[in-house]
């Protein structure tokens, strides 16, 4: 056991780096709020059947409409178009609205058929052209259709990238909000619109306007967080330092959740780490990551904080003493072996934040909660993604051992779950340099040069040729055992003309060491926390600061340090008074954080792709 008494932490309370640490951080995807359709005044027309069936009342309304006078047909028709946008079913939509052709419209269908066909667009997933359409439009002119229109507008803008657009699509909305009330309602759809773009992708910058309310807008949405953090209030005041007269004052509070409440007075709290051993490096950086949050507690507010070596006293001599000392949480252990110990001493009686995940077949005891930055899990998100980038078919390649059978059989799970497959797995050495043979027989590079070689000989006569791979190859997934992995595989790929086949990779690709290196990887897609993201200033911000801190003390880049960051705040959000632990959210430097129903941290991460040497966010698309 170490107390802490003698030890001397670094000078984060009185510098300029913790009042400000760690700024709000992307969580998972939200929808943005429905557009109310208008009343419609067709004869029959009367919204959904009573089930709330839309595809069957959009059948009725087209049946209805087939038969109808011409001067209902119109109101008919849309009203089946609403319909079926809202079964999802943009291409039934679509239909209809051509139909609607040579059908004699009045002024307000007219609008009303126009706004249907930008939604549809962005329905079909085509954000570009749902933007050319509603910017084509006029703006109504009577409160209620302008309303609708203006919303609309605002929901397209964001899927078109275009969040100043957005922003002043609800101020002008809001000259037609009849009182206060409506007002504050178009605010807070408009912070959340903001926040759940910025969540799938879009990256809210504020320079693009001279407007200081559109700025404060785009600031907000940027910062704005699901999760308690420990300086939320400290974002929230100097974003009202910044904007004191901004019309989203009113709503600030709804940008940060209650700060994370302090521990009960007097509490005791462990941290179980091998700080000797083979993993003692990594266990340093964890306990230096959990030690700068635990710092900026303050004084009268910290809890009496334990550390035991856990090589040195064995997971269960550990929390023995632990428990003896009346620890009132303990968190750690930190290796798989030592939490699958702790697992088998079965319900505990007090709550345990393990920092690794027990396998996914094995249930945990009661007590006891997982938090791990877990391959195999973003080997899952990686399957996601490339589906829903249109790929279905593609490679892996794969370290050999238990981490890559571990990635590869998680990534295999997803994607053929999400309707892909996988046509080819090259396994290699991870201590290896020269992938080629693997790589070159994956690819079949072999079979063009064979075939090459039987035509010429049939001609007799010397041929040009450049070999080539097959062409079945959708997407590429590395699975790299290191970033020096990354940087050898991804080069070679290239060299055997798989260039342009759009490569996925895990975060551990990517190692903030020198720029150089890591341009060897340029075009690598894959997810991250966002403390390894350039091009954020906030985060920059927290980086420069913490830099300063910690100097060479700590290695403050990494992503062990994030988590033991995050473990800390993961702690205090647990505890906090009245608060039932599997419900915290923590708005992290690893990502969003919440539990899921087996008390498993889930962690909503960023997309990036590796620009220049460096990683630069992703929209919900693939890169250009």
């Amino acid at each position: 056991m170490m107390q802490l008494k003698g030890f001397s932490p670094p000078a984060l309370s009185t510098g300029p780096l913790w009042p400000a640490l760690l700024a709000a951080i992307l969580c998972g995807c939200a929808a943005l709020p429905p557009v109310a359709p208008p009343e419609s005044h067709a004869p029959g027309v009367s919204g959904t059947t009573p089930s709330g069936d839309h595809a069957t009342a959009a059948q009725q309304y087209e049946s209805r409409g087939a038969s109808a006078a011409p001067a209902d047909q119109g109101e008919l028709k849309l009203a089946a178009v609403r319909e079926w946008l809202a079964a999802g079913r943009p291409s039934d939509a679509a239909r209809v609205l051509l139909s609607l052709r040579g059908i004699a419209l009045s002024g307000p269908q007219n609008e009303e058929r126009g706004l249907l066909d930008a939604q549809t667009s962005l329905a079909a997933q085509h954000p570009q052209e749902a933007w050319d359409k509603i910017a084509a439009m006029p703006e109504p002119t009577t409160a209620p259709a302008a309303t609708r229109y203006l919303t609309t507008r605002m929901r397209i803008a964001l899927a078109a990238a275009r969040p100043v657009d957005a922003v002043r699509a609800e101020m002008a909305s809001e000259r037609y909000a009849p009182g206060a009330a409506e007002r504050r309602s178009q605010r807070s759809a408009l912070l959340d619109a903001l926040r759940s773009a910025r969540e799938r992708g879009l990256v809210l910058e504020s320079q693009p306007s001279q407007d200081p309310i559109v700025r404060g807008w785009l600031d907000l949405g940027a910062i704005a967080t699901r999760g308690v953090s420990l300086n939320a209030e400290t974002e929230a005041a100097r974003w009202r330092a910044r904007y004191p007269n901004h019309p989203a004052l009113e709503i600030l509070s709804q940008a940060f959740p209650a700060p994370i409440s302090p521990i009960a007075a007097g509490a005791r709290v462990a941290l179980l780490l091998p700080l000797s051993g083979p993993a003692a490096d990594q266990a340093a950086t964890v306990r230096d990551g959990f030690l700068s949050a635990y710092y900026q507690l303050p004084v009268a507010t910290r809890p009496q904080l334990q550390l035991y070596d856990t090589a040195a006293l064995t997971e269960a001599g550990a929390m023995a003493q632990a428990r003896a000392a009346g620890s009132s949480f303990v968190v750690g252990p930190l290796t798989r072996e030592d939490v699958a110990a702790v697992a088998d001493s079965g319900s505990q009686s007090v709550p345990v934040l393990a920092l690794n995940f027990l396998p996914a077949e094995r249930p945990a005891p009661s007590g006891l909660f997982q938090f791990a930055l877990s391959p195999e899990e973003e080997a899952r998100l990686v399957a996601r993604r490339l589906l829903a980038d249109g790929h279905h078919r593609g490679i892996a390649v794969v370290p050999r051992g238990d981490w890559g059978n571990r990635v590869i059989d998680a990534f295999t799970h997803e994607l053929t779950a999400g309707g892909g497959s996988l046509i080819g797995v090259a396994a290699y050495d991870p201590a290896g340099h020269d992938y080629g043979d693997a790589l070159q027989s994956i690819l079949r590079v072999g079979d063009s040069s064979a075939r090459h070689d039987r035509l010429q000989s049939v001609l007799g006569t010397k041929l040009n040729f450049e070999p080539r791979r097959r062409a079945d190859i959708e997407f590429v997934f590395i699975a790299p055992a290191s970033a020096t992995n990354a940087r050898l595989i991804t080069p070679q790929l290239k060299y055997f003309y798989a260039g342009d086949i759009p490569s996925y990779s895990l975060s551990n690709a990517y190692e903030p060491d020198s720029t150089a290196s890591n341009e060897d990887i340029d075009g690598l897609m894959y997810p991250d926390m966002p403390w390894m993201i350039s091009g954020d200033s906030d985060m920059d911000a927290i980086r420069s600061g913490v830099a300063q801190a910690w100097q060479s003390r700590a290695a403050w880049r990494s992503r062990l340090f994030a988590f033991g960051y995050d473990a800390c705040q993961l702690m205090l959000a647990m505890t906090g008074a009245g608060h039932n632990p599997a419900e915290a959210q923590v708005a992290g430097l690893t990502g969003e954080l919440r539990f899921d129903p087996e008390r498993r941290v889930l962690r909503d991460l960023l997309w990036v792709q590796i620009r220049n040497g460096e990683p630069r966010r992703l929209t919900s698309a693939t890169a250009e």
